[in-house]
């Protein structure tokens, strides 16, 4: 077996849109650069490649010209790339969200070009090499974002200013931080390592990759300046690094604590590892889910805070407080104008000896990724944000109000039993392989 990695530099300029929340933040520093993370391998005919981006999400259409620029330049197949995001929350812009937050073409050129350019280099450095497979636990570091309050309802982030109403979490987290582990004749020069966390712990005007920035200084730090560390971040949809419960992880700069723990736990899970084996085989396939629609109480709700703005209605900016109502009340009615009925969701998976992985467009909650590695029963690196971004997929019993992600916008617009669609599919596409 052969294997490469490559890494490539596509840190926007300074005065560009940052996705990740509600409006948009205008980028005024650089705390670290932010890369595109590449991996090639490729045995008895058969190759793969896995280029991770840090970015909020990506698009298909990004997907799309990636692995067409690739195409041109190494032989491989379009179906053997699969293209991801770390959905850091101080990235560059490759997403459309709300009156404020759009794409920059000119950024998206570059990344496109950056991306497919560390995939062809990756191919470039491949050497022989054995591929290692290892686990750890973490915890300490995530944390269920909803909670059953003392009242009976379910709420995302209460705040530590309401943590006297909260009852419990509701759920619990994957502590799995499994790690896949290139050796050559000269050493470690690589990793691909698997967590669920949502990576929005810095969310100011810095760029940056945020934890996953400080897993790949560390594992340098260890194996030396020319390792690269590529992070699939798992079901997270509903994990992040806040327990309501502790003033510690509320604190500043809590994304250094999170990446040298991550890091820790990695680097002994390849200390421990044992042989992933060299076969590759891939599988994709396309499935359709129904959409949700605004329901005629929503729609009245949304024509009612309307009518009470009149006049003031353009006002209501992303800087105004009470803004948020707004943006859900207009996302109702474009959705409502929608006359799309159901959405392609474009699920990979990507086979190497006994490690599987899961390229899954969603946001899925942690359940969903625990479901698909019981069913799958070996090494599977479960990813939400590969190759498309089709939002959250929240589990039924958190389709209520309270849980934001289950609040219909472009974010989160798949019908309630999106996350066992997508499970059945993915684990049908694994019995093909």
């Amino acid at each position: 077996m052969k294997c490469g990695f490559y890494e490539a530099d596509i840190t926007p300029p300074l005065g560009s849109i940052i996705p990740g929340g509600f409006g948009a933040r205008y980028s005024t520093d650089i705390l670290e650069k932010i890369y595109a993370r590449a991996f090639y391998c490729t045995n008895d005919g058969q190759s793969a490649a896995i280029v991770v981006i840090d970015a909020c999400g990506i698009t298909m259409d990004i997907t799309k010209r990636i692995r067409e620029r690739v195409c041109k330049f190494i032989p491989m197949s379009e179906n053997e790339i699969m293209v991801m995001a770390t959905h850091t929350h101080t990235g560059g812009p490759t997403l459309n969200w709300g009156e404020e937050v759009v794409t920059d073409p000119f950024y998206l050129d570059l990344l496109v070009s950056r991306a497919a350019d560390s995939i062809i280099c990756a191919y470039n450095k491949a050497q022989s090499a054995q591929l290692l497979v290892g686990h750890e636990t973490l915890t300490g570091v995530s944390f269920i974002r909803i909670y059953r309050m003392k009242d009976g309802s379910l709420k995302t982030n209460p705040g530590a200013a309401n943590k006297e109403k909260v009852l419990e979490p509701f759920g619990e987290i994957d502590p799995d931080v499994a790690v896949l582990l290139a050796v050559t004749d000269g050493g470690p020069i690589g990793a691909i390592v698997n967590f669920a966390l949502h990576s929005a712990i810095n969310s100011g005007t810095k760029t940056s990759g945020d934890f996953i920035g400080v897993l790949s200084d560390e594992m340098k730090a260890h194996y030396g300046n020319d390792f690269v560390t590529l992070f699939i971040n798992g079901a997270c949809g509903n994990i992040n690094h806040i327990n309501v419960f502790d003033e510690e992880t509320f604190k500043a700069d809590r994304q250094l604590v999170v990446g040298r723990e991550l890091a820790k736990k990695a680097i002994l899970a390849a200390q421990n590892a044992e042989p992933a084996g060299e076969e590759i085989a891939l599988v994709e396939k396309t499935i359709q889910v129904r959409l949700r629609k605004p329901s005629v109480e929503a729609l009245l709700k949304a024509k009612e805070h309307f009518d009470n703005l009149g006049d003031s209605l353009p006002l209501s900016t992303p800087k105004e407080p009470g803004y948020i109502e707004t943006f859900f009340a207009l996302q109702a009615f474009q959705i409502a104008a929608d006359k799309r009925v159901e959405r392609d969701v474009y699920l990979q998976l990507i086979k190497i000896g006994d490690v599987c992985i899961v390229g899954n467009p969603c946001q899925m909650f942690v359940e969903y990724g625990k479901k698909v590695k019981e069913q799958f029963g070996e090494h599977v690196f479960f990813s939400d944000f590969a190759n498309d971004y089709c939002g959250y997929v929240p589990t039924p019993e958190c389709m209520v109000p309270g849980v934001y992600e289950a609040r219909l916008a472009p974010t989160s617009g798949l019908e309630s039993d999106a996350g066992d669609i997508i499970c059945d599919a993915l684990t049908q596409m694994y019995q093909e392989l």
